[in-house]
């Protein structure tokens, strides 16, 4: 059973109404959707707590006994690698309350063990010794093991519901498993990681992945080698949104040169290899998709005006294997998020000006415009989404879309 609504933040009402009914006057989310202590902690309930958050990748964990200490919505979680499996539990000892790793960090260890009063669990989770508790182990391995959290691993990435009560992972996920199979996910190597502290609302992040109608005034790297217009939305089914946009005539590959290795991904026709792919699937994780590597964004909200951002760059093996220097995919992202965090953090300080009143939509802005159309549901509806995302009335310039990211059938400029 799902849980029950909370109620929403008191945001204007006419400001929710005319994104919800997809006015032609329709303009970006208010102020306050940005600046209010009320609104972030909505947002942690309904999104961080009752839907799905991506933890990162699996091979983070790779070895029988590693464990990672993390933090989701406030919440201390605890990742732990068996021989098998991956597991995450409530970060707490069961006697006292005490981590059992301090957040952030990273143990190897046969067992799971508290420091406080050294208990000690299994990797498994269950209970296998309790000092001075006589034969309490024995007695009650299940009762007094550690605390499991939903957990899914998806594509190489290792998802939480902290709730329970969430849509299943695939069907929040939809579609976009099987868009990404061609670029075999799960069997990449991270290559390459950046961390970032962004002062700005995390719906700005995500709103800028959105849209490259910033792009030829932001990044003048990426415009060299990245077509800015002339793009396509998916036929997106589950929570998530996105898009492709060519390589440029001349481009190889994403890099600060337009250079690349004369590679493509076995399951990637030509047309293909010269599409980027753009898929920001909901609360948090953007996965931009090349002919060559992935680049991967966790966007995790620490207050209205913060957000901790993780980079990863992923490679196939092959390619590696080739002798590929992979260092070209990483300063080129490292440029191009800095660039797009400046931006944002600029929208942050203007939006807290005074007298600030959101501007219209451009037609470019459609896949933003759902986006703040479904923030909007959420705070009039105090519900988590669901595994779709709410439909309004057809947003005014609209683009058609294509089920798969090798139809050209319906593109139109962006």
């Amino acid at each position: 059973m799902r849980e029950p609504p909370i109620r929403g933040p008191q945001l204007p009402a006419d400001a929710l109404d005319r994104i919800l009914t997809a006015r032609p006057e329709a303009a970006g989310l208010p102020a306050e959707a940005y600046t209010s202590a009320e609104v972030h902690a909505f947002e942690q309930e309904l999104l961080q707590r009752r839907g799905w958050v991506c933890l990162g990748r699996t091979d983070q964990v790779a070895e029988r006994g590693a464990q990672r200490a993390l933090t989701v919505a406030g919440e201390g979680v605890l990742v732990v690698r068996d021989t098998e499996t991956v597991g995450v539990f409530v970060n707490a000892c069961r006697h006292r309350g005490h981590e059992l790793v301090r957040s952030g960090c990273a143990v190897r260890r046969a067992t799971v063990w508290c420091a406080y009063h050294a208990w000690v669990y299994r990797l498994d989770g269950t209970l296998r010794a309790a000092p001075r508790f006589g034969d309490l182990a024995e007695r009650d391995p299940v009762g007094m093991g550690l605390t499991p959290v939903r957990s899914e691993e998806w594509h190489g990435f290792l998802f939480v519901n902290l709730s329970g009560d969430a849509p299943s992972l695939a069907a929040t996920a939809g579609n976009l498993g099987p868009l990404l199979e061609a670029y075999e996910p799960a069997g990449l190597i991270r290559t390459a990681e950046h961390e970032y502290e962004v002062s700005a609302n995390w719906k700005l992040l995500v709103e800028n992945y959105l849209e490259c109608y910033h792009c030829p005034s932001t990044h003048p790297e990426l415009s060299k080698v990245q077509r800015t217009t002339h793009g396509l939305d998916f036929e997106d089914r589950g929570l998530w949104l996105g898009g492709y946009l060519d390589l440029d005539n001349d481009a190889v590959s994403m890099s600060l040169d337009g250079r690349g290795p004369d590679w493509r991904f076995p399951g990637l026709d030509e047309e293909r290899a010269r599409q980027v792919c753009y898929h920001a699937l909901l609360p948090g994780l953007f996965i931009t998709a090349m002919h060559d590597y992935l680049v991967v964004h966790r966007i995790q909200p620490l207050a209205a005006d913060r957000t901790r951002v993780v980079c990863e760059v992923l490679f196939p093996r092959a390619l590696l294997d080739l002798g590929t220097d992979p260092g070209y995919a990483a300063e080129f992202w490292d440029v191009t998020n800095r660039q797009d965090w400046q931006a944002c953090e600029s929208v942050q300080r203007g939006i807290t000006r005074p007298g600030f009143t959101p501007g219209p939509l451009a037609p470019e802005e459609e896949g933003l415009g759902r986006f703040l159309a479904t923030m909007a549901f959420l705070y009039r509806s105090g519900r988590s989404p669901s595994a779709s995302w709410p439909t309004p009335a057809a947003y005014p310039g609209a683009l058609r879309t294509a089920a798969t990211a090798g139809t050209t059938a319906g593109r139109q400029a962006r």
